[in-house]
């Protein structure tokens, strides 16, 4: 299974809205995330890095690389949506601990948090992010915890989960942020293709006001290299507006790559984008801003693609070609 997917765009329906249908974690190890689609918006630049291998997870099957959070490290990276989600968004990926080295102690009642949904991307302020996953060192040595926080904002506090944790072993967790009623939930392993069920942990503690939208997901690395993240690998991210889009086993039909796609030069500085693949053939090209409004559509047998009348910024170029979709995030300077 691909690690981060992306379906055909629905302003209406949008069941995923990660940019990337060819997968960030696919780039060759030791790549930099923020030269692999993500966007560096805190910390040291390039110290988050594709590594070699994929996690595995019964009921998930898993190809490609992974990236992992470094004891110590502290950047910060952010994946724009292809489309904004507004009233309810989901999130699933698989974790790992190698081992519980630098994460914050048990008695620390925060932690530091490193998964969460953003409401802006780069090159925009980066700054409010709900449905926020915490870690910390678990009561028993070798150990931990995993919490979940909404938002910011008061006493907010994550939800700590009454369990300890093993290291090397691969976790599959999934949340859910309401922006009705400002909620976040955590899931622990539920069934993969299987009904929502009660959460393992809820939290409302954060008192800011729920965000008009969620523009991407983000990853951070916090703290210090013995009371932070910790170690953390990272694999099968997927953004969505339904649960079952997340903890599906199921490709999706625009997951099968469009052979030999390129995608030049990004960014953009002349206003002419290219558009290769093996075949050729007739494609069907849409541009969205990062807001989810069309802003340029167009069919053309050629390659070269006009994009001189977009404004400087961050784009999603959908592609489909002989009934095969994949997204790319897009930049105008």
């Amino acid at each position: 299974m691909k690690k981060l997917y992306t379906l055909s765009l629905s302003l209406l329906t949008i069941s995923l809205s990660l940019a990337q249908a060819s997968d960030p974690f696919m780039s060759a190890a030791g790549t930099a995330l923020n030269a692999s689609g993500w966007s560096t918006h805190s910390g040291t630049a390039g110290q988050l890095l594709i590594t070699a291998g994929s996690l595995s997870y019964t009921g998930l099957t898993s190809q490609g690389n992974k990236t992992q959070l470094v004891a110590g490290n502290g950047e910060d990276v952010n994946l724009a949506s292809a489309a904004p989600l507004t009233g309810v968004a989901y999130y699933s990926a698989l974790i790992n601990l190698p081992n519980a080295d630098g994460l914050a102690l048990n008695t620390d009642a925060i932690g530091n948090y490193f998964l969460m949904t953003s409401a802006t991307v780069s090159p925009a302020t980066v700054t409010v992010f709900n449905g926020r996953i915490y870690i910390r060192a678990g009561a028993t040595a070798g150990t931990f915890n995993l919490g979940i926080l909404n938002g910011s904002g008061g006493t907010a506090a994550p939800s700590w989960i009454a369990a300890d944790y093993t290291t090397a072993t691969t976790y599959f967790v999934v949340v859910k942020f309401d922006f009705t009623t400002n909620t976040a939930s955590l899931w622990v392993n539920p069934a993969i293709g299987g009904a929502e069920t009660a959460a393992t942990a809820t939290n409302v503690t954060g008192t800011t006001v729920a965000p008009a939208q969620i523009a991407g997901i983000a990853i951070r690395e916090a703290g210090t290299a013995t009371a932070g993240t910790g170690n953390i690998e990272v694999d099968e991210i997927r953004l969505g507006s339904t649960w079952a889009y997340v903890t599906s086993d199921v490709l999706r039909t625009n997951q099968n790559a469009i052979t030999g796609l390129r995608v030049y030069p990004n960014p953009v500085t002349n206003g002419t984008l290219f558009i290769e693949t093996s075949a050729n053939a007739e494609k069907t090209v849409t541009v969205f801003d990062v807001l989810g409004k069309k802003v340029l559509s167009t069919s053309t047998n050629d390659n070269a693609i006009n994009v001189g009348s977009l404004n400087v910024g961050v784009y999603i170029v959908q592609i489909t070609e002989e009934g095969k979709t994949a997204s790319r995030k897009l930049v105008i300077r």
